[in-house]
């Protein structure tokens, strides 16, 4: 019984530790910043390369 109890509390720290490492943050500094690193993924780069035809 005293195995079983070791390996369940074990289980628990490590799912805890797990959780906690991998949570994502919520804060308002957070959200702006992906929003802000996401219009800049959308952003073109500069002035196109290619050329029109006429």
């Amino acid at each position: 019984m005293g195995f079983l109890l070791i390996a369940v509390v074990g289980s628990v720290v490590g799912i805890a530790i797990v959780l906690l490492r991998n949570r994502r943050p919520n804060s308002m500094e957070h959200s702006i910043d992906e929003f802000e690193r996401n219009l800049r993924a959308l952003k073109p780069d500069g002035p196109s390369r290619r050329r029109r035809s006429e």
